[in-house]
């Protein structure tokens, strides 16, 4: 079966993709250019619609729904809205009425209403913004909302703020997002993305946090612990499993430098966590890998991990598993490129194995699988 991929990034171009496993190819074959850096892109469930955001977009940010072709990748502009400036992960409401975007730039959460199609309900759009600071000043000067999720229940939006080392909480019941207590997060780590409800804990009905924080290269573990049924204040708290693992590779003090995290994703049988890693950008000598721990029944990562794969580039900002869960594709940003792994079960783990690569795709930092 030939697979279709799409990619976005700061080369202000949404390129699709082919992968043929057979043939051991993967080939650039649509190219449509899209303004200020479209940086992330969220599918639609139930559309064949990709939303992303002009994350360079001034002075407001600007989210635009993309029509897609499932089986060639060609993409159309069918839908656009207005929200903070510096859009850069999206959110997907349940019942599909609402996207919501976490916008680093205005140190803001907004929503947009949807239409029945999945297109944007124009005038729609409503937003939250913060205030506060870290402790790393050059990264840390203000809000910057990165990673924005629907938890399991729908009921609540959570947003990993980088900037102000919280893990912002939202009652989104009604659609609209009302703003709850935060969750106070170690300073200086620079929460990014995160993961919900481990495969590994769906039996003991736990819902489980896996929290990747970009300037300190770590993960955290938490159970998400749900307020009472009739408490006055429908706060979230976490209950803390593990904390600070880092995903760095073993010889990663080198090769000195800004190394930063990204991304992280269960494997498809459900017993691994995949996460990415950035090497310093001013150091030739050092290389991108994606770090790969095996899960306790707890849910808790096994250190140390299983292994250190290396992608053969540099800047992987997103990566992910095709729907059959056989292959995980890595957008490498720096290097302008994109390569998939086949996904085996070895004797320490899943093994990955590089099947195809395509050069010349223009600062690529999301990749997805259409088919």
């Amino acid at each position: 079966m030939v697979h279709t991929l799409l990619t976005s990034g700061y080369g202000n171009e949404v390129a699709a993709l082919s992968f043929d496993p057979a043939a051991g190819s993967l080939t650039k074959t649509h190219t449509t250019q899209i303004a200020n850096a479209p940086t992330w892109l969220t599918l639609s469930p139930t559309h064949d619609l990709a939303y992303t955001g002009a994350e360079f977009s001034e002075p407001d940010g600007v989210l635009t729904a993309l029509a897609f072709d499932r089986a060639t990748g060609a993409v159309r502009e069918v839908s656009t809205a207005t929200v903070g400036a510096g859009p850069v992960h999206f959110a997907l409401s349940r019942d599909g009425t609402s996207l919501y975007s976490a916008n680093y730039g205005s140190g803001s959460v907004s929503r947009v209403q949807l239409d029945a199609d999945g297109t944007f309900v124009p005038g729609s759009s409503e937003s939250l913004s913060f205030k506060g600071t870290g402790p790393n000043k050059a990264r840390q000067e203000a809000p910057h909302p990165h990673g924005i999720y629907v938890d399991p229940t729908g009921k609540y939006l959570l947003c990993a703020d980088l900037g102000t080392d919280v893990l912002r909480v939202f009652d989104i019941a009604s659609g609209a997002p009302v703003a709850l207590p935060s969750i106070s997060l170690p300073p200086g780590n620079g929460p990014r993305h995160l993961l919900l409800a481990s495969p590994t804990a769906a039996a003991s009905g736990k819902t489980l946090l896996y929290l990747i924080e970009e300037l300190s290269n770590t993960i955290a573990v938490f159970e998400v612990e749900y307020p009472r049924d009739g408490a006055e204040q429908p706060a979230l708290s976490l209950k803390e499993i593990q904390r600070e693992v880092s995903i760095l590779p073993a010889d990663a003090t080198d090769t000195p430098g800004d190394w930063t995290a990204a991304e992280l994703a269960f494997s498809p049988c459900g017993r691994f966590l995949y996460a990415s890693n950035r090497s310093p950008v001013d150091n030739p000598a050092a290389y991108d890998t994606l770090t790969v721990f095996s899960l306790a029944a707890s849910g808790a990562l096994v250190v140390p991990p299983v292994q250190y794969v290396n992608l053969g580039g540099r800047g992987p900002r997103h990566f992910s598993l095709d729907p059959s869960g056989q292959f995980v594709a890595v957008a490498l940003e720096r290097t302008s490129e994109a390569v998939v792994f086949r996904i085996g079960e070895g004797s320490k783990g899943d093994e990955l194995v590089e099947v195809a690569r395509v050069k010349d795709v223009k600062q690529p930092t999301c990749i997805v699988w259409l088919s």
